[in-house]
């Protein structure tokens, strides 16, 4: 991956980012501003909502590795959308199961399986974020089909995550009270919508990969993906105002189709009252596994960072 252009560790103005872009579109930058679950209990108490965020701090380069730490796969039986779902956490070497550690939730892609994670090596990128002097935390991941992490008909993809999946998470011990999340491409959308909506106000930071950002449906290259109710329902573009106070990583390949929706929502986001400047990496890369495999220790640095 492509060293940023900028490690000075202040935010860009809207000025620098645009000026940037367009001398540099293809360049990266950054601003730095197996056990089984349990199935949830309505009972538990909601999340502790977050704190306001601290000023960032600059992403440095990772220069260690370490032997990842274990890994946990169960299930949830989920009422949301009337399915058994696969789960699974990765923990940083030296922790393990029933430790009280910080927890990213990373929601995965259009035609993922919940076998991505070991796949893009996160347990590797972990284990080298947290060797390098990183916090501490576990990544979390449950499989969601293609329902895009919301409501769908019957089927509620988003109170899978923000209720049920957080519940077990809780009940294995993590620390939920200290909550990111992350995704790519459909789970970049997932992340994104659910800080505006179900987990608004309860998460500290969040990291969205290859993601469609638009304003209307008809913008994306491509429509099939949900019915334009669907998407007029759910879209975050034009709802910035929710992601106040909000660390907020945005990373996309400069050959993705989603590339300029990233541009421009990166803008949106630098130009709303009440929110950061958003950490950016829009260097080169394609839509699909080998670009996020790229981008993860950036993105697990910057997760860290805010845990």
């Amino acid at each position: 991956m492509t060293e940023p252009a900028s490690n000075s560790g202040h935010p860009l103005t809207r000025r620098t980012l645009l000026s940037a872009l367009a001398l540099a579109p293809a360049a990266t930058l950054v601003a730095c501003t197996p056990g089984l679950g349990n199935t949830p209990d309505p009972s538990e108490s909601p999340l502790t909502p977050r704190r306001s965020a601290s000023p960032v701090r600059p992403v440095p380069s990772a220069t260690a590795t370490a032997r990842p730490g274990p890994v946990r796969y169960g299930q949830l039986n989920s009422t949301a959308t009337g399915l058994t779902h696969e789960w699974v956490i990765c923990y940083p070497p030296g922790t393990g199961p029933g430790d009280k550690l910080p927890v990213v939730i990373a929601l995965h892609g259009m035609g993922d399986q919940i076998g991505i994670i070991e796949s893009l090596n996160y347990p590797n990128h972990l284990a080298s974020a947290v060797a390098n002097g990183g916090r501490p935390f576990a990544i979390a991941a449950i499989f969601g089909g293609v329902l895009f992490w919301q409501r769908s008909g019957r089927q509620d993809a988003g109170a899978l995550v923000a209720s049920e999946f957080v519940r077990v998470l809780k009940r294995q011990g993590l620390n939920t009270s200290r909550l990111a999340l992350t995704g790519w491409s459909m789970g970049g959308w997932g992340a994104l919508r659910l800080a505006c909506d179900e987990l608004h106000g309860k998460v500290r930071a969040v990291a969205a990969l290859s993601t469609p950002c638009y304003a209307k449906l008809s913008d994306a290259p491509e429509s099939g993906w949900m019915t334009e109710a669907e998407f007029e329902a759910n879209n975050f573009f034009d709802r910035t105002e929710r992601l106040a106070d909000l660390p907020v990583f945005l990373a996309c390949g400069s050959s993705d189709a989603f590339y300029q929706g990233n541009v421009v929502f990166a803008d949106r986001l630098a130009n709303t009252a009440g929110t950061l400047t958003p950490v950016v990496s829009f260097g080169p890369g394609e839509h699909g596994h080998p670009y996020w495999k790229s981008i993860a220790p950036a993105q697990f640095r910057f997760l860290g960072q805010h845990l």
